[in-house]
């Protein structure tokens, strides 16, 4: 099960004489590291990577490090390094890409020895520098030891005993295609009142430099039985499916073009049957390899969408033919200083055109001192467009329930909160006693 990795290197301006896989103990003056990563096992990262402190303060920190795997990237995997304070400017990427069939722990082991690779630079000037080394693996047979020697203004490493690579990269049995199934169920009750769900889903996806292909099915299933006296049970039940495909094709480093094709249905929403086809084109003003830290996406799409509905409409319609249109922008950063995000969606039926929803999210959390930050979130939608709702008044079983969609012109949500924090700044210690 091969992992491939590659190393894109920006502007560097430290000499480095050795890679390090040590772990030895943290030293006074140990580079300060900032990790994130959503997808990962943090508690495994730091148990492994014992030459330099891992904080939660950006502002204390020599070095940011955040990992993503965002779909938009070419890469399933991308570690963006940013210096701050006497690293200011010294910002790398580094790659990496897993064979479809790596488990969890073949990846985190990857994960940790790209992130020693990436940090190795930046130790190299503190108190843990002379305790690094470079260590090799054996990868390739070879009958004789190779010796490479690479020598530059910034950097000088002599390695020995490197095999020599294969004469071709292993080709890869699936074709880049990952799939996967999920299925699960549960239950509640007491002795007025049972709840069951049942959801089962599977997915497809293909990602490469130059397409990316994602298919998606889903079902879901929910009953519900309250007992009022005994002489009235009510039960409820919501079912919804949906299936989907993508396919989106590589532009160059700011456009792509795409298609997204659904099939739905829903009990909620009226809706037996709901089939979309949808091409549109996506320009990011940004290189899409820059948005770990900015992006700005416009993404227009427009298509056919035909309707089946499980009772009569308000407008007196079982099925009927719609032309939509969309635009969706999204703006995001994550900077020292914080992270902020927002995304403007606006819909609209092309032959009805005051048939639209507008939509605005958006999220902001900024470090106003050292110890301090807030964050907030929110979300405002303005409905016009809620031509499938089924004719006639809702029961109050129906209400209570939330068994059928009712009539609004807007939803909106709001969160706000902050964060205080003081205390060491080093949380590099791992104890999992106790743990639930």
């Amino acid at each position: 099960m091969s992992v491939i990795i590659v190393c894109a290197l920006a502007t560097t301006g430290v000499s480095a004489r050795a890679q390090s896989v040590s772990s030895t103990p943290s030293p006074t003056d140990a580079l300060q590291v900032r990790f994130t990563c959503n997808a990962c096992d943090v508690d495994f990262v730091k148990n492994n990577v014992g030459f330099v402190e891992f904080v939660d303060d950006s502002t204390a920190a020599d070095v940011e490090v955040v990992v993503s795997d965002d779909e938009k990237i070419d890469r399933p995997w991308r570690l963006a390094f940013g210096g701050r304070g006497r690293f200011a400017g010294q910002d790398r990427m580094l790659f990496l890409s897993t064979a479809s069939l790596a488990t969890t722990i073949q990846i985190h082991h990857e994960l940790v020895r790209l992130l020693k690779l990436g940090l190795v630079e930046y130790a190299a000037e503190t108190a843990a520098g002379p305790q690094l080394d470079v260590t090799v693996r054996d990868l390739w047979a070879s009958p004789s030891p190779v010796i490479v020697n690479i020598d530059g203004p910034d950097l000088n490493v002599s390695v020995r005993g490197v095999p020599a690579p294969p004469a071709s990269t292993p080709e890869d049995g699936w074709n880049y295609w990952v799939f996967q199934i999920n299925a699960d169920s549960d239950g509640s009750g007491e002795r007025s009142s049972f709840d069951t769900t049942y959801h089962v889903s599977a997915s497809a996806n293909r990602t490469t430099a130059a397409s990316k292909v994602r298919i998606g099915l889903s079902r879901s299933l929910n009953r519900s039985s309250f007992t009022v006296s005994d002489d009235l049970t009510v039960t409820a039940r919501l079912s919804d499916w949906h299936a989907d495909a993508l396919i989106v094709k590589s532009l160059g480093s700011h456009f792509s073009v795409g298609v997204v094709s659904s099939v739905a249905g829903s009990t909620f929403s009226n809706e037996k049957l709901v089939a979309r086809v949808l091409p549109g084109i996506e320009y990011d003003i940004f290189p899409y390899d820059e948005s770990t830290r900015r992006s700005l996406t416009i993404q227009y799409t427009a298509g056919q969408a035909h309707y089946d509905y499980e009772a009569e409409t308000v407008f007196g319609r079982l099925t009927e033919k719609v032309a939509q249109q969309a635009v969706n922008v999204s703006l995001g950063f994550r900077q020292p200083w914080g992270h902020a995000g927002s995304t403007f969606v606006f819909t609209q039926q092309i032959k009805e055109p005051d048939r639209t929803r507008t939509t605005l999210l958006a999220n902001l959390s900024v470090r106003l001192t050292r110890h301090f930050m807030v964050n907030g979130s929110g979300s405002y939608s303005r409905i016009r467009d809620q031509f499938t709702l089924e004719k006639g008044e809702a029961t109050e079983e129906e209400v209570l329930l939330r068994q059928r969609q009712l009539a609004t012109g807007h939803r909106y949500s709001v969160t706000f909160g902050f964060s205080f924090s003081f205390g060491s700044l080093s949380n590099a210690t791992v104890n999992p006693r106790f743990t639930r």
